[in-house]
């Protein structure tokens, strides 16, 4: 109670301003939550659910007190706040975070830097949260009472010095009829004129009125005078003498006695104006790329679409992915990164018209906006001119040349929305599908493909799922000598059975792992799960019985790889040339001098190197020639038709010939029939995988299964 009698006494004082409580949180709830505690009738209270929002409230009306969530998606309030403290009109208006959670002592000092004053935790506790806001807003009271006698001084003291000597800001002194009788060298230089305009009506240089005219008694500056009170306008308009606008805040005070009139003081206010334009960019503008932001396309957006309903129009909204683009971000390194994404952006202009929208709204994902269209002629057109023009190669500044290609999805107004959030939804979800077709095209949305999407999504929350609570088991494949018919490894090998439901295959939840960035935490679990349980076999396998784990991209790139696979290997004390590490081409082939450096330091260690699926990527010698490797697997696919393709035979012919020539050792992939198992044992292949010896087993199942097996 006597809190809110603390917020009650604000308007005790007739003079005071209402004060204005912004505020900020992005969700609804919890807005509503705060201004339930905080209404009471005497202070106005502004809402605002994202950054930019807020900043925008901030630069439109007189805030005495901001109450800002920390983490808010987008801009944070850390980022808010050190936007309101590099403003002029915002510097020093009272910052109070909202939190969930004060994590530690440096999270605290990092707001306090930021620009906060205080904290309050959540649950929020109503009468903390009164007593720290009815506190300062007597504090923003007395400030602005002492800021309103400060001005009255300065205004004086400006007035009587300017008289004497010059000032700082343009002084006018201005008789009842509006004549200028006296003006200091600054106000000479801000209106361009000389001691001349001395004698002229202010009026002059005031912007016509809404009558036409230039009259001394329509001006603001009159009815300050008439009414006897002082008048400050931070934001308004004066004419130089050459016509040209000023962008001016001023204040006028009434002079009374012998010298009735008004003085004005005013400065020019064009770089508060130009800064104030920039915070307003941005808030709507990517700064990597130049390119609109999510909002700034949002805004655009809207505007298009309100056009498009009043023509009766089609608007066509284009989602871009760059395909692998995070692949060559996490090995290429981030500048490479930025220097791609800002190269895409600017082939994305010039594949369409002035009037159409682009944007970057976050890592790879552009949207591009197609206004005014007559038909879906037009949008396959441009489309087709996207993916050409992302698919032509790319010259990095290191000399470098990448080729991308990206996933278009696309959506229409009106066939698939009316309102902005919906188009972009959809536009999204056909560009997922897009990547689903094999990447570098584009897919038109249709309504079938959100039933799909919604089954992906809950696939993806069931795999971060599955992951927190180790789901995941490894099954084994055998790899048998086709010399002797001995089993000289084992492949491990992922599989996620969610329990009640049916088993997922890894060609589904490998890839998701991939694009969601699971696959780090996943592989180092393969890693140290397969050298643990190896060593657990050292009793019933051979010494040279190997285990076989596939390494992804994402590993690949990792700086600490070398370091991970070392200590895994020490825990376990477990003898390097027990690992097998297994690679793909794409993987060797991004970086060369990267992927030769990792190679190197593996062999150096005593792991042995094969490279995955042979055949079905670059397929180049020069690689076989950089790399120190041991193995080539040849992919499942030239092994399904070896016995009735004689193309495939030829294949698996060169490449077990090649790889004898170099020294390697041949594993064929997919061994399911004994009739390939005749033709590779004819061609001399040295191990085969595959159903015919053995499906992936479990580690019970590894136990028992035999150490030889009969070739036939």
């Amino acid at each position: 109670m006597g809190q809110m009698m603390e917020l009650t006494s604000i308007k005790e004082n007739e003079a005071a301003v209402k004060p204005t409580v912004l505020l900020v949180d992005d969700r609804a709830e919890n807005l509503e939550s705060l201004e339930a505690i905080l209404e009471n009738g005497h202070i106005t209270l502004l809402k605002a659910t994202s950054g930019e929002q807020a900043l925008q409230l901030l630069l439109e009306n007189d805030i005495s007190l901001v109450l800002l969530d920390v983490q808010m998606p987008g801009m944070n309030g850390y980022e808010v706040a050190r936007l309101m403290r590099s403003n002029r009109k915002t510097r020093s208006v009272p910052i109070i975070f909202i939190t969930a959670i004060m994590r530690d002592e440096a999270a605290s000092v990092r707001g306090y830097q930021a620009g906060a004053i205080d904290y309050i935790v959540k649950p929020i506790s109503s009468s903390i949260l009164r007593g720290k806001v009815s506190l300062l807003l007597e504090f923003d009271q007395n400030k602005r009472h002492l800021q309103h006698a400060y001005a009255k001084l300065d205004n004086a003291k400006a007035y009587y010095e300017s008289i004497l000597n010059a000032a700082g800001e343009g002084v006018l002194g201005i008789s009842q009829d509006g004549t200028i009788n006296f003006a200091n060298p600054a106000a000479l230089t801000l209106l361009h004129g000389g001691p001349g305009i001395v004698g002229k009506n202010f009026a002059d240089f005031y912007p016509a009125l809404e009558d036409g005219g230039h009259k001394w008694e329509s001006t603001p500056i009159y009815r300050c005078w008439q009414e006897s009170k002082e008048c400050r306008v931070d934001d308004d308009v004066f004419l130089a003498n050459d016509g040209k606008g000023i962008a001016v805040s001023y204040c006028c005070s009434p002079v009374s006695g012998r010298m009735r009139g008004i003085v004005l003081v005013f400065q020019d206010i064009s770089d508060r104006k130009t800064l104030e334009h920039q915070l307003r960019q941005q808030a709507i503008t990517d700064p990597l790329t130049g390119l609109q932001n999510r909002t700034g396309f949002k805004e655009g957006f809207h505007l298009s679409l309100e056009r498009a309903k009043r023509s009766g129009k089609t608007i066509a909204l284009m989602f871009v992915d760059l395909d692998y683009f995070k692949r060559i971000n996490d090995t290429l390194g981030h500048d490479v990164g930025d220097h791609l994404l800002q190269a895409a952006a600017d082939r994305l202009k010039e594949c369409v018209r002035p009037y159409d929208l682009v944007s970057r709204i976050g890592g790879d994902e552009f949207l591009v906006m197609l206004d005014e269209l007559d038909g879906i002629k037009d949008v396959t057109m441009i489309a087709d001119k996207l993916l050409a023009a992302l698919r032509r190669p790319f010259h990095l500044k290191n000399g470098m040349e990448l080729g991308i290609g990206a996933s278009i999805g696309i959506s229409s107004y009106p066939e698939c929305g009316h309102e902005a959030e919906n188009l972009i939804q959809a536009a999204d979800v056909a560009m997922y599908q897009a990547k689903r077709n094999g990447r570098n095209l584009y897919q038109f949305y249709i309504p079938d493909m959100n039933t799909k999407a919604r089954t992906r999504l809950m696939l993806d929350q069931a795999l971060r799922v599955a992951v927190e609570h180790d789901e995941f088991e490894l099954y084994y494949q055998p790899q048998v000598s086709l010399a002797d018919g001995e089993v000289i490894g084992f492949e491990a090998l992922m599989r996620w059975d969610p329990g009640s439901e049916d088993s997922i295959a890894p060609s589904i939840f490998v890839p998701m792992l991939e694009e969601t960035g699971l696959i780090v935490p996943m592989g180092s679990w393969v890693f140290s799960s397969s050298c643990r349980q190896r060593q657990q076999w050292r009793d019933l396998l051979p010494d040279r019985c190997t285990v076989a784990v596939n390494l992804s991209p994402r590993q690949f790139s990792d700086k600490n790889l070398i370091r991970d696979i070392r200590k895994v290997l020490e825990e376990n004390e477990m003898p390097s040339y027990r690992l097998e590490i297994e690679l793909t081409e794409s993987m060797l082939m991004l970086d060369t001098d990267h992927a030769r450096q990792v190679l190197h330091e593996l062999k150096d260690m005593g792991v042995k190197l094969s490279i995955d699926d042979f055949g079905t990527g670059y397929s180049s010698l020069a690689y076989l020639k950089l790399f120190t490797l041991d193995t080539l697997k040849i992919d499942k696919h030239f092994i399904d038709h070896l016995t009735t393709s004689k193309k495939d035979a030829a294949i698996a012919t060169s490449i077990i010939q090649l790889a004898h020539n170099l020294d390697l050792q041949v594993i064929a992939e997919g061994v399911e029939t004994v009739e390939q198992l005749r033709v590779l044992q004819d061609l001399e292949c040295d191990v085969v995988q595959g159903f015919y010896f053995g499906r992936p087993i479990s580690t019970v199942d590894v136990e028992k299964f035999p150490r030889m097996l009969a070739l036939h």
